[in-house]
């Protein structure tokens, strides 16, 4: 029986790709290279990065020399007039030119050092959350490729199990032409062939969505997707005590290493406003040369040349208050960032083990749920033979037979969940790449 289900998924799958889908297959490693291409999520993510990484190089200008250069031309007609008449009226035309460049260096700004250390800490935090953007799209990806496997799965199951009731109807429908059985056993068989049309139809739609849910990732429509082995490794050789696995967590989780740096930023906040009280020192200097050309024979033409340099001290004294409740500010927002932090650790303590223990009960499933398979099978196969022979009823083949496609749903759907669950602790631990996808990429058949 097992043979022939295998042939009958392999048809309707085949049937389903041609009739709705483009013509080209895919594999989990090209969905992910596809999934890296396309996925809005992964590249919002990387504009952010690319945008807080900007704030280091803004705080670092500030440390840095600013030069302005200002040109100027410019006329000027004076009229002069006496009223007692000792002196004749007269107008000067004069035109000016010349430039002024100037520079300013800071040599000492404490709140200016620590905004830059609070940059760097913002930066990191966005690298941080880009890289576990990254293993998150597998995790997304992973779940929606699978997720198609599985309704393709339910598909093929739903229509095996249709086909199944409606030979059952039509046999039970000759025998009570000829009095072998009851009109209760049609009607029953009836009932359930009809229950089996409309969970065909509800396997069919969620397919479709289930596609549709890739093709927001991938932005892709394939035919037809690699599928799952029939057989793969039930272990995972990296299955150590579950303290190193935490341990693994608290180094290189990376949303628990964002909120690690969201802490130092929050820091830095704090003494930058802090630093608001400290005097600062620049150094000052400027140049400036100006030619005047008048009509006037006493003035004439000159040249004027100017150059200063200086260091100036500004010493804050008093703001209104303000930077006192910028500092309490900050302080409240220290210790939010705190309490985030230590709520993101438990957090990731907490994802570990519920990600370790879910690789242990998802092994256990897949093997009880096998032996479920190869036990409902075998009940199946005898009672349709007891009804052959007339020591089982109709209905006895129905149970069986609802109870072995829902014995294969479950072995399918539980070797789909454990495959997510190593990527999850690999997640969890802070390691999960690309390198997982290739791994797992092996127990897939080949296109």
């Amino acid at each position: 029986m097992t043979f022939k289900l295998k042939q009958i998924i392999n048809i309707l799958l085949c049937g389903i790709s041609l009739s709705a889908f483009p013509a080209f297959a895919l594999d989990l490693v090209q969905a992910l290279k596809l999934a890296q291409q396309h996925d809005m999520e992964l590249q919002a993510a990387q504009a952010e990065y690319l945008a807080v990484a900007e704030v280091k190089s803004q705080s670092t200008s500030a440390l840095l020399p600013t030069i302005s250069l200002s040109l100027f031309a410019q006329k000027n007609s004076t009229e002069t007039s006496n009223a007692t008449g000792a002196f004749n009226n007269s107008t000067t035309d004069t035109t000016s030119d010349g430039y002024t460049i100037s520079l300013k260096q800071t040599l000492y700004n404490q709140q200016l050092f620590d905004a830059m250390d609070e940059s760097e800490a913002f930066s990191a935090q966005a690298l941080a959350s880009f890289e576990a953007a990254k293993q998150t799209l597998i995790i997304r990806l992973a779940q929606a490729y699978f997720s198609v496997l599985a309704a393709q799965d339910n598909v093929a199951f739903a229509e095996a199990e249709k086909k199944a009731n409606a030979r059952l109807l039509n046999q039970n429908q000759e025998r009570f032409k000829v009095g072998l059985i009851a009109i209760t056993d049609v009607k029953e068989a009836q009932a359930t062939y009809d229950s089996a049309v409309a969970q065909a139809i509800i396997a069919s739609n969620n397919l479709s969505n289930q596609h549709e849910a890739l093709w927001l990732i991938i932005n892709q429509r394939p035919d037809s997707l690699s599928s799952l082995k029939d057989s793969i490794p039930l272990s995972f050789p990296e299955l150590e005590d579950i303290k190193i696995w935490q341990n693994k967590a608290l180094a290189n989780n990376l949303n628990l290493r964002a909120a690690h740096y969201a802490l130092e930023a929050a820091k830095n906040n704090y003494d930058s406003q802090r630093s608001a009280h400290y005097p600062t020192l620049n150094l000052n200097a400027q140049h400036s040369s100006t030619s005047d050309d008048s009509d006037s024979a006493v003035l004439g033409q000159r040249d004027i040349n100017d150059t200063s340099i200086g260091l100036s001290l500004d010493i804050p004294i008093y703001s209104g208050g303000y930077t006192s409740s910028k500092i309490r500010q900050s302080a409240a927002k220290l210790e939010q960032a705190k309490m985030l932090f230590e709520k993101v650790q438990r957090q990731t303590i907490q994802e570990m083990r519920v990600a370790y223990l879910g690789v242990q009960a998802s092994i256990a499933q897949v093997q009880a749920f096998r032996q479920v398979l190869i036990s409902t099978e075998s009940a199946t196969e005898a009672t349709q033979l007891g009804l052959e022979v007339g020591t089982r009823t109709s209905v006895d083949v129905l149970l069986a037979q609802g109870n072995l496609f829902k014995s294969q749903r479950d072995y399918a759907q539980a070797r789909y969940d454990y495959i997510i669950k190593l990527l999850e602790i690999k997640y969890a631990a802070g390691l999960l790449s690309a390198d997982d996808i290739n791994h797992i990429s092996q127990w897939l058949t080949s296109l």
